[in-house]
Parts: C-alpha cells; structure tokens; sequence
C-alpha cells in the first residue's frame, strides 16, 4: 500500500441548498464522504483518503479530520450537515459512537450507521445489498474481504472470505483504491512499449487494483510470469518509472484471484450477476478480472460498479423506508460462511495456477 497520504476533493455541482446529508463509507484502508443535497436530490461534492490503515484506534480522529476538512474547503457550515450515515467494518463501527461530538455537529444532527449482518459481514454489504433490483439475484462486493449473496424469494443468504489486499490495494507494494492518481489500466502496445492511464488525468501516485491485475496480464501474456506466478526474466515490472509490480504483488494477486474464484464456485448461483469494488471501477477492470481468472465466465455480463454502498448509505439517508429495508436485511439475512469453508478451501487450492 502506498505510504504517504492522499486526499481528493471532487465539487460536482456549483449550487447546495442548506440540506445536506453525509455519506461516510469506511474501508480497512479508505474512507470517502459524499456530501448528498436532501433538497435538490443530488450528490454535492466527494472527498476521499487513501494511503493510511485506517483501525478501530484512529478511526474517529480521521474521520472527523477528514469531514471538518473538507466542511471547509467546500463552504459548508455545522447547521447546514442534517444527517450522517455511516458503514463501516464491524470493528470500527463499535468505537464511533462519540461521533457527533467530534464533528462539532448540532445536537439534533441524526447519527446514523447501516447495520451489519453478522461479525464477519459489515454495515457496508447491507448497504450495498440495499442497491439491487428486485427479483433473484447474486451480488459480489471486492475488497479486502470478498462479502457475496443470493437473493431470491426464499430470502438472502451470504458469505464473507478473507483477501490478502490485491483488491483493495492494501496487499499491493504500491496499491490504492481507484482514487484521483491512481494507475487504473495499463497495457502494452505491439512495439513492446507498456503505456498506462491515471484517474483524473493526473500524475500517478500509486496502482489501483484494476491497475495492477492488468499489469499481470500483460506479464502472462509475454511469459514474465509463469503458470505458478514466479516472475521469469525480472525481479521488477515498471508501469512508467515510478511504479512498479515485484514478485510479492503477484503472489498477493494469485491468491486473492484464487480465493475470489473458489467463493463463487463454492457459493449457490443465480441467472443476473451484479459486481462491485475497486476492481470494477472500468470495464476495462471487469475484463482483467475475467481474463485474471478472479470471476467465472458467467460473470461477463454482470452489472458493476465501483462503489454500491456509497450509494447504499445514501438510500439511507434519503429515506426512513431504505433504513427499516437496511435493518429488515441485517436481521433477515443468514450468513453461511462457515457451511463452505471445507469446499472453499478445496477449490482455492485448485485455481491457485494462472
């Protein structure tokens, strides 16, 4: 993971009315803020950190630095904040609930965070869950855990396997999320050349996972990287001259691959895949994944996006129905985790070659 912070600020819209919702959504090694505008029903602005471990021992302070901060920066005042929705890991939920008074906010500021499943399935793949359509279903959320459910009429049934951080960034030597600066495909050209794209056209300050899974590809696809993920012909792949894959980036990949492969193989299937996490950020990052061998063929037309619980908090924020619908699926929702472990393990042996 990279090792120096990085915070982006991005203002969508010129205009706020003076209600505004706050969507914190907090990873392992991120937290965003979408400034949501309750009256004019549309997202405000987004500020996000990168480049720090984010644990249950410095969550609060970052969180409030990171929201007075780009209060600030964007003009916004205490009285203008209504509400705060929050998912976070289970962990780190439980020592947030100071939160309110570290934000300076006024006492009748709602306070909210999306309910978790279980001790393994955070806030954040309620949230997520909250997104989809009606009918039967299977969603995947990608990050430094794989969280996966089937929806159907019978209800929902999920299960959460452990990563090493390929796909978040926090396993890669130089990762990130698919944040501003962040190396989002790389490919290489029929002169030999390899070229890469950087998120908001700016200079490079590490690799997205999408990134980073493309980088192997291309390794693949020339023989630098075996069949049993050892680099052939270098100890190093430069993507420009900064960044770079090592031989501890792919085995982080092949395993992380290899794990996300077994979870759907083990897991019940359903006719319409929906995918999201930093992997999916582009197409280009659903195609790598494809081709990594992370995601069977039946997920090539699946509906993806990059982040579907910031939207999920949002729901929440917007509506009292969206809420009692987060509460209805942290209680309905049976976490099988622990019924696939044995085969999990089985098949996670089995794809661990490229």
């Amino acid at each position: 993971m990279i090792s120096q912070i990085h915070i982006s600020n991005e203002k969508y819209r010129s205009e706020r009315s003076a209600e505004l919702a706050a969507a914190c959504d907090i990873t392992s090694n991120s937290i965003s803020i979408v400034y949501y505008d309750l009256a004019m029903k549309r997202r405000y602005a987004r500020t996000a950190l990168v480049g720090t471990a984010v644990t249950a021992q410095n969550a609060l302070k970052e969180l409030a630095k990171l929201m007075i901060t780009s209060m600030r920066g964007y003009g916004i005042g205490a009285s203008a904040i209504k509400s705060v929705g929050v998912a976070a890991p289970v962990h780190i939920e439980s020592v947030l609930d100071e939160l309110s008074e570290a934000l300076y906010l006024p006492p009748e500021t709602e306070i909210f965070f999306v309910p978790y499943i279980s001790a393994g399935i955070s806030g954040r793949f309620t949230a997520s869950l909250l997104t989809l359509p009606d009918g039967e279903l299977l969603m995947a959320d990608i990050g430094r855990q794989l969280c996966i459910a089937r929806k159907s009429a019978d209800g929902i049934v999920c299960a959460a396997f452990a990563l090493t951080g390929a796909f978040d960034g926090s396993g890669i030597e130089s990762g990130m999320p698919a944040e501003s600066g962040a190396i989002d495909a790389v490919r290489r050209e029929k002169d030999g050349s390899i070229v890469y794209e950087v998120v908001g056209d700016r200079d490079s300050v590490g690799v997205s996972p999408c990134g980073a899974a493309m980088a192997v590809n291309v390794m693949r696809g020339t023989g630098s990287v075996d069949a049993d993920g050892i680099m052939t012909d270098r100890d190093l792949f430069f993507i420009g001259e900064d960044f770079f894959i090592s031989q501890s980036d792919v085995r982080v990949i092949q395993s992380d691959k290899a794990r996300c492969r077994a979870a759907f193989e083990v897991f019940p299937r359903a006719g319409r895949t929906f995918l999201s996490g930093e992997p999916f950020a582009t197409e280009t990052g659903l195609r790598a994944m494809l081709e990594l061998g992370a995601l069977p063929e039946s997920c090539a037309g699946a509906g993806f996006c990059r982040n579907s619980a910031e939207q999920g908090i949002i729901m929440c924020l917007e509506s009292a129905e969206a809420r009692q619908k987060a509460a209805e699926i942290s209680r309905s929702a049976k976490d099988i985790t622990e019924e696939l472990m044995e085969k999990f393990d089985n098949f996670y042996f089995d794809n661990l070659s490229f």
